[in-house]
């Protein structure tokens, strides 16, 4: 019987880092970003103070990582397989709106709240969202095969508006009232496709 391979120290490292990262948004989308203390992180992943420290030196610096992580958890969401729909709109709507319910969304909006107040965190999240987007857009290119018209822009930018406050909405309402919501954005995002192309 073949023992199985070792990992190299580089693997372990990595191994660690996501670790104590996985610690952080899950202690981000439990406790709030103010309780999301290197020490509470330090405790979730189950490392020694010295060995967070080593990865990151400053909560400033874990958060960075987690969002950018984050970014890279949705993306993979978004370029996900979906079932093909009536329209490829309905399919962008889904795909956005599956990002919302996920795991990862309440670490998220955490994030993006906290930068409101903290320049720091703000100045690290831009570029992230910048990534974010620019992937999005390029997934609803690919499916709508529409990359040189400008109103696919200002649809997109409003699909993402409409179902981010329907998200954050449903965290004090009923979440079927934002269903309800976006289900009707998704039956008029055709039409209003339709409606610009003509």
């Amino acid at each position: 019987m073949t023992r199985p391979a070792r990992r190299t120290q580089d693997e372990r490292t990595a191994r660690t880092r996501d670790r104590i990262i996985d610690a952080a948004l899950t202690c981000l989308g439990e406790r709030g970003y103010g309780s999301t203390s290197l020490g509470a992180v330090q405790a979730r992943a189950g490392v020694a103070r010295g060995t967070l420290l080593h990865h990151f030196p400053t909560r400033a610096t874990l958060m960075a990582a987690a969002a950018e992580h984050l970014v890279d958890l949705r993306l993979q969401l978004l370029t996900s397989e979906v079932e093909p729909g009536d329209d490829p709109w309905d399919v962008v709507v889904e795909l956005v709106w599956r990002d919302f319910r996920s795991e990862t969304s309440a670490a998220a909006l955490e994030l993006w709240v906290a930068a409101r107040t903290d320049e720091r965190l703000r100045a690290d999240l831009l570029p992230v969202q910048r990534r974010l987007l620019a992937g999005l857009r390029d997934r609803v290119v690919e499916l709508l095969g529409a990359d040189d018209d400008p109103r696919v822009a200002t649809l997109l930018q409003l699909t993402m508006d409409l179902l981010t406050g329907s998200a954050m909405t449903s965290i004090l309402v009923d979440p079927e009232q934002s269903a309800h919501r976006v289900d009707a954005w998704r039956r008029a995002l055709p039409e209003l496709a339709r409606t610009a192309s003509s």
